[in-house]
């Protein structure tokens, strides 16, 4: 008789008071059945330990390192000496008799493999769900996903969850609640426990289909209650939806494989915030790809582009460099041009093809802005960036415009985010950085200017002795800088080593006389203010709100007005970084003197993410009417690009074919020379946006024999004039 009977196992994790309160409602309920208390202590507090021996002397007490629910469990069972086991949770409180009636019941029913009692609320109520059916793919995604939100009443996610039933009669079910479950132990045994992969979710779930597998059944059963206040170790963590997607991820694989595992874990991980990005994306892709193939922007330069990567291609000669900038002794990078030769390899050097693909990715860079500005600033101002973003007719037309400048914005965002990472105390992010800077000089010198913002941010923590900052003398950290460097700039370093360094020189000359001039002040009579700044404004415009000047140009002042605010008040690594960002990249903009568009894509992050800083406070204030005025700001943006800009700057493709078609029948299979004629002309790439054309749809290549026929091609007021012999 003096065989203990039923081992009661509670494991605790920041539960002191729920604690001692179940304990002490288990000693109260005086059970008549020999039993043992098992305290396992994930939190291995002293004073838990000191008090729990002093109040409760018969506890059996186990300190535990927290390696999860199920391990603490499975250590509790280690010890136990009862013939039953009872895995009761902490905050819980058991009725008179609830032990008793849960082992009877075990014991008379020979098919038995699990039994809890009923779940009660604190006010007397029963809880409305208890226990489940077992978790299957099909189940799960109507069950647990953002389906259920849309369609909370579909028919296999009202049968999910048990909660109709009359609660008077035992329920065979397939899982039971983990919060109390009693179970033989040679049972437990005999399925292998508790599996310790499961940190926390799922185990029971797990437990109960080990169970059904032997023949056995699940019960709960109505006349044993206890209380369930719920969910109070939960939320100490931060990190508890993490938790259970890795639970949630290994349940399915384990037992449905992983292309399951990672259906369900993308489907269950859409809240409210991602249907939003799903329906984001679906318009910032319909506005990227309306009419393209007939209003693609194909300028010279990106002809000459072209031609390179169709020689790449049909010669095999990899080029070192890109085409030459507007400063005829300094090249651009070669990345764009090696992009461009890949999709051309693919695609029979199809001449729209490049723009569909910098569309689609424009699309996706919106998915990369929720992401990164979530983990930076939070949901709110991450969805309300992609929605600005997608938007917004000038990153619509740059993401339209396959060009060697159309993927800056997205490398800028990385960018940001690694300088976050790096202060936030990741030091592996330097390196990062650094290689980030790589790759954006090879898409466009001008990016040139970020590398001031790590400079900023470098000086100042190695003046404040910030360990992120100190960490740069790591030989580390400088050894892997150097190799992801080197790197990403092998192509322009092999040219380099072949000319003298001439790029190298000439790249560090113009930035230096750049500066000096600036500084200096000198021939400030090149420089125009005015000219600049109201470039800026127009763009800024296009950018946010395009549809009036006056209500863009008040938005804008407002937003740094808060920002400003907001940067003194908060004091955040994301707000210093966006804001010496905007700070540098201005100056390199004025430094530049020249009021280009190629020069813009850097300013698009940051001045979307301090618009929806801004939004996000309205947001704050005046929901409804915010929301409103938002959608109203979208909606416009869009109607005035799809009804104004659908080119960039009436250099649409369609019109360079139909002049290309004139020019091959004013040939009729002749010799002929391309000349330029007018605004423009002076440039070397003036024409090489038509010889693309022509070799592509007609095989025909200009000569340069002055002899030959001689066919202008002239762009005045938005038409393109063709003519032979002047």
């Amino acid at each position: 008789m003096n065989k203990i009977q039923v081992s009661i196992i509670i494991v605790n994790y920041k539960t002191k008071g729920e604690l001692f309160t179940c304990v002490k409602s288990i000693i109260d309920s005086k059970p008549k059945i020999k039993h043992e208390i098992i305290v396992v202590d994930n939190d291995r507090d002293k004073t838990i330990e000191d008090n729990l021996r002093k109040s409760f002397p018969e506890i059996i007490y186990v300190p535990n390192e927290n390696l999860g629910y199920s391990q603490g469990n499975n250590l509790g069972a280690k010890h136990a000496k009862g013939e039953y086991l009872f895995f009761l949770n902490p905050d819980t409180r058991l009725y008179r008799d609830t032990l008793s009636k849960l082992l009877k019941f075990i014991k008379n029913k020979t098919d038995v493999g699990a039994v809890s009692p009923l779940l009660i609320q604190e006010n007397g109520k029963s809880h409305a769900v208890v226990g489940s059916q077992f978790p299957t793919p099909i189940r799960v995604i109507f069950s647990l996903s953002f389906i259920h939100r849309l369609f909370p009443d579909n028919f296999i996610s009202s049968r999910f969850f048990l909660k109709d039933w009359n609660r008077k009669a035992s329920l065979m079910v397939d899982v039971v609640p983990g919060t109390a479950i009693m179970i033989k132990k040679s049972i437990f045994e005999k399925i292998g426990g508790f599996d310790e992969k499961y940190f926390l979710f799922f185990e029971e779930a797990d437990l109960a289909k080990k169970i059904k597998k032997l023949g056995l059944n699940n019960y709960i059963i109505p006349e044993a209650k206890i209380v369930h206040f719920g969910g109070i170790s939960t939320k100490q963590r931060r990190d508890i939806k993490e938790i259970y997607r890795e639970s949630q991820f290994y349940y399915f694989k384990k037992w449905y494989g992983l292309f399951w595992a990672l259906i369900i874990n993308s489907m269950t991980s859409i809240g409210k915030y991602e249907i939003t990005l799903f329906f984001i994306l679906i318009l910032a892709l319909f506005l990227r790809t309306f009419r393209l193939n007939e209003t693609m922007s194909f300028i010279g330069d990106q002809g000459w582009f072209y031609l390179s990567a169709k020689d790449m291609l049909l010669t095999g000669q990899i080029p070192l460099v890109g085409i030459t900038s507007s400063h005829t002794w300094l090249h651009q990078g070669p990345y764009w041009t090696y992009i461009l030769a890949f999709i051309f390899k693919f695609f029979s050097f199809n001449p729209l093809i490049p723009g569909y693909f910098t569309a689609v990715l424009g699309s996706l860079s919106i998915f990369f802005i929720y992401k990164l500005i979530k983990e930076m600033l939070g949901k709110e101002v991450s969805i309300i960036s992609s929605f600005l973003y997608a938007t917004s007719p000038l990153a619509v037309i740059n993401d339209r415009f396959p060009y060697h400048t159309t993927l800056i914005p997205l490398f800028t965002l990385f960018y940001i985010y690694v300088l976050y990472k790096w202060i936030q105390g990741e030091k592996g992010y330097f390196v990062w950085a650094i290689i980030l800077l790589g790759i954006l000089y090879n898409f466009e010198l001008a990016t040139f200017s970020l590398g001031g913002v790590l400079t900023v941010f470098l000086l100042f923590g190695l003046f404040k002795r910030k360990k992120w900052a100190v960490s740069f003398s790591d030989k580390r950290i400088i050894l892997f800088s150097f190799i992801g460097l080197s790197a990403v700039m092998l192509p322009v370093l092999i040219y380099d080593f072949k000319n003298g360094f001439y790029q190298t020189l000439v790249f560090g000359g113009w930035i230096f006389y750049k500066i000096f001039k600036s500084i200096a002040g000198f021939s400030s009579s090149s420089f125009d203010s005015g000219l600049i700044t109201s470039f800026l404004a127009s763009r800024y415009k296009l950018l946010t709100f395009a549809s009036n000047f006056s209500v863009s140009i008040l938005f804008l002042f407002s937003s740094f007005v808060f920002f400003s605010y907001l940067l003194k008040k908060e004091k955040s690594a994301p707000l210093f970084i966006i804001a010496i960002s905007s700070v540098i990249v201005l100056l390199g903009f004025m430094a530049n003197k020249t009021p280009s568009d190629a020069y813009l894509p850097i300013f698009f992050p940051i001045i979307i993410v301090v618009s929806a800083i801004t939004w996000d406070f309205l947001f704050k204030k005046i929901k409804l009417f915010a929301f409103m005025l938002l959608f109203l700001f979208g909606f416009m943006n869009a109607y005035y690009f799809l009804n104004n800009n659908l080119s960039a700057d009436n250099a649409d493709i369609m019109r360079r074919e139909e002049a290309v078609s004139k020019i091959v029948e004013f040939t009729s299979g002749d010799r002929y020379n391309l000349i330029g004629k007018g605004v423009g002309s002076q440039f070397d790439s003036f024409t090489m946006n038509y010889e693309y054309l022509l070799w592509y749809y007609y095989k025909s290549k200009p000569s340069k024999n002055p002899t030959n026929l001689r066919i202008y091609i002239e762009e005045k007021n938005g038409k393109i004039f063709v003519s032979k012999n002047d």
